[in-house]
């Protein structure tokens, strides 16, 4: 019982919104196109996505766990993983096998959308080539290569799993979906970015390299407000090319978090309870900004 109780916890269930967050938007977009779409297709999206997820964050608890970089992290809500294995470690095996199982359904689900959808299969393969190389390679490579580690979760979420969903379901690429795409896309990046402030001793000396290491503080703070503002701008830019009706543009209104929260980052010494109400503020932006897009262009349409 305590294995199986290990092994759902390094699922990180309650960050698993970020899939239905990344969706709502591809279907507020289908929508205000007045693009017809299968269910069961979408079905074997969600799985595909939700597999995804769930692969990448279990091998992410086994590697730092197998490393015992968990156990030289501080643990907030939002960074220093689970815990789950820390208290159990008995249980490292379980969550290994379990992540690789979700890893053949990731593919399996995948290989299943490609025989359903009218999209050219040449650039789905691609997109499920690079999908699943993130989910092996996170924790073990791309961690040590800070502009790979950097990029690697919005290329994960906001380009492969929201615009891809889109192509899948539509049947068709569109320009204007890819930028819109970009917004949970450089989202991601910088809620990944953030959660590394507090684990960035403890990461260094496993062996890690990311931008917070590499660069520092001050530098990663400036790379967050850029992201930030590149995502800013991507909405703008994609609802002013949509041509959408001006409420629309209220889905930009969680991005205000941003600020604040970059106001904090460039000051970063210690985890204080101001930092970590700044952390949640992160998460919130990145989930409620796409399905805020998401549902009124649902509206709009």
């Amino acid at each position: 019982m305590r294995t199986f109780a290990a092994v759902f916890q390094t699922m990180r269930p309650p960050f698993l919104l970020l899939v239905m967050s990344c969706l709502v938007q591809s279907l507020g977009m289908l929508t205000y196109l007045n693009i017809d779409w299968s269910w069961l297709l979408f079905s074997l999206v969600f799985v595909c996505g939700l597999s995804a997820h769930i692969a990448v964050n279990m091998l992410n608890e086994y590697h730092d766990c197998a490393s015992q970089l968990d156990f030289n992290t501080s643990k907030t809500p939002f960074s220093g993983g689970s815990g789950a294995l820390v208290l159990n470690p008995g249980a490292l095996s379980a969550v290994k096998t379990v992540g690789w199982l979700f890893v053949f359904s990731t593919i399996l689900s995948g290989l299943l959308i490609l025989n359903m959808t009218k999209a050219q299969p040449a650039n789905l393969v691609l997109m499920g080539i690079v999908g699943v190389a993130i989910i092996i390679a996170y924790t073990p490579v791309l961690n040590r290569y800070a502009w790979l580690c950097l990029i690697a979760p919005g290329v994960g979420f906001g380009v492969l799993m929201s615009y891809g969903s889109f192509v899948v379901l539509s049947g068709s690429h569109l320009w204007i979906a890819f930028i819109l795409a970009l917004v949970p896309s450089l989202l991601t990046n910088n809620l990944l970015l953030l959660n590394q402030f507090p684990d960035a001793q403890a990461d260094a000396e496993h062996g890690r390299n990311h931008i917070v290491i590499k660069r520092g503080y001050r530098m990663a703070a400036s790379v967050y407000f850029v992201q930030w503002q590149l995502a800013v701008l991507a909405l703008v830019i994609g609802l002013w090319w949509l041509s959408v009706p001006w409420y629309v543009f209220l889905a930009g209104l969680p991005l205000v978090f941003g600020l604040r929260i970059y106001a904090l980052s460039k000051d970063y010494t210690a985890t204080t309870p101001a930092f970590l109400a700044g952390m949640g503020q992160n998460v919130l932006m990145t989930l409620l900004t796409p399905v805020l897009l998401g549902v009124l262009l649902c509206v709009a349409g």
